[in-house]
């Protein structure tokens, strides 16, 4: 069974960030989440220490959950993968 948008059986790649006025503690609260998410995984952290980013692996399942979750307090956006010409 295919996980991936583009058919693979590898999970979606999201960019994840906190919308403006959000507490420092949303990011947290979203990496304790993907812990009991399947599959899902933080593949990169950075940002400036006062606007952390983070990339994160999650199956095709679990995005709406989490954005219906986090979705008022964080951007959660699916990465656009490069692919060479």
């Amino acid at each position: 069974m295919a996980n991936g948008t583009d058919g693979s059986n590898d999970p979606d790649q999201f960019l994840v960030a906190a919308r403006s006025g959000a507490g420092p503690n949303e990011l947290t609260a979203f990496e304790q989440a993907l812990q009991a998410i399947p599959g899902a995984s933080i593949l990169t952290r950075g940002g400036r220490p006062d606007q952390p980013r983070l990339v994160v692996a999650l199956p095709a399942t679990a995005h709406d959950d989490l954005i219906r979750r986090f979705g008022t307090t964080l951007i959660i956006e699916r990465n656009a993968r490069l692919n060479p010409l």
